[in-house]
């Protein structure tokens, strides 16, 4: 049974999506602290311009950043991402078809970021229609910190094999995941470029271009590699 484990994300970039196709079980780790930075993509995503240029929607944070993600909350102002969502695809082949679902997401007021991450992972949900099981970390209990929480939460969710970014491999303690007969393996897949050259964009970018099936099928594409450690 084949694990992916990633933090709650706003409308999560395409690789993301590709990981979960190739998932039995996603873990969406909503127990761990919240994280911002100017390297993490977990409350942020990236949006193709008419005229080409990438466009950067990042959730505003009200109040600490050093909270649970349960915890950390949201101004106002994220539902203004709607207007500049709308004025860059708009005239995509296919948003018509996915205009619905996007708009749902920011049709009501939201308290918290991993709220707004949430509604937008069950929209892109409906539309891919992935086999994939979701569980929420919360739900489990698991306890443990960094790499171990990752053994433990295949462990808790009776995985065989974890799937991992290839920087993410660096963290984890692999010699404790071959004691315990799970398999690593790494996401080895090229993600899309958009129409301006803009590589992995938001999961918006392709449904608004490609469409569902496409989309899903482009997201299906094998993507794993065994050759770990």
């Amino acid at each position: 049974m084949r694990v992916s484990i990633l933090q709650p994300t706003y409308w999560a970039r395409t690789h993301v999506w590709n990981r979960i196709l190739a998932s039995d079980v996603y873990i969406w780790l909503d127990s761990v602290k919240f994280s911002r930075s100017a390297t993490k993509w977990e409350d942020r995503t990236v949006v193709e311009a008419t005229d080409g240029r990438p466009v950067v929607l990042r959730l505003p944070l009200k109040g600490s950043r050093l909270v649970l993600w349960s915890e950390a909350g949201v101004q106002p102002a994220w539902r203004r991402h709607m207007l500049t969502i709308r004025h860059c695809y708009a005239k995509r082949s296919h948003w018509a078809t996915v205009a619905p679902t996007v708009e749902a997401v920011y049709e009501h007021e939201a308290e918290t970021i991993a709220e707004i991450c949430w509604r937008t992972f069950q929209g892109c949900q409906s539309l891919l229609a992935p086999d994939t099981r979701v569980v929420r970390s919360s739900e489990l209990d698991v306890h443990s910190a960094k790499g171990d929480l990752v053994l433990d939460l295949v462990k808790a969710v009776g995985g065989t094999s974890y799937i991992s970014g290839r920087p993410g491999v660096s963290y984890l303690p692999l010699e404790r995941f071959r004691q315990e007969g799970v398999d690593v393996m790494v996401q080895d897949w090229k993600a899309p470029v958009t129409r301006r050259g803009l590589a992995d964009p938001s999961i918006l970018d392709l449904l608004a271009n490609a469409g569902v099936p496409t989309a899903r099928g482009i997201l299906s594409q094998a993507s794993l590699d065994r050759n770990v450690g």
